[in-house]
């Protein structure tokens, strides 16, 4: 299931990953938050935490979340993956490459440095962020 994850600074959506995700899982938490959002004329600044409580993560998960950001390439202005997982890292170097935007992976150990990374520059843009 993904969570989401409350005291992200303002500008910023996160979730956490925990025990099994599917795309049913993205579909039904990540995709309605991110929709709406984007809707509004909103940026997208998004924090994926797949730590410690994550015990698998399905390729179908990941293959949505690529086709959220191929259906809203320019909605899309940050992406902080924060895991442990090494596994990931190869994919991480790919999407930001191709994919719109900033993306970086982050270790688990430091959530707070990407917490305050995908915020950064929020606030100079001014725009306050309305959430569902």
């Amino acid at each position: 299931m993904l969570k989401r994850i409350s005291g992200m600074p303002a500008g910023t959506f996160g979730f956490e990953a925990i025990g099994k995700v599917d795309d049913d899982d993205v579909e039904d938490t990540v995709a309605p938050v991110l929709r709406n959002h984007i809707a509004q004329g909103g940026k997208v600044r998004v924090l994926y935490l797949l730590g410690p409580r994550m015990r698998k993560y399905e390729a179908d998960a990941f293959g949505e979340k690529v086709r959220s950001v191929a259906h809203h390439p320019s909605a899309y202005e940050k992406v902080a993956v924060v895991t442990d997982e090494e596994w990931l890292r190869p994919a991480l170097r790919v999407l930001s490459v191709l994919a719109p935007g900033q993306i970086r992976g982050f270790p688990v150990s430091a959530l707070d440095a990407a917490k305050s990374w995908v915020s950064e520059g929020f606030e100079e843009r001014g725009r306050p962020l309305t959430t569902p």
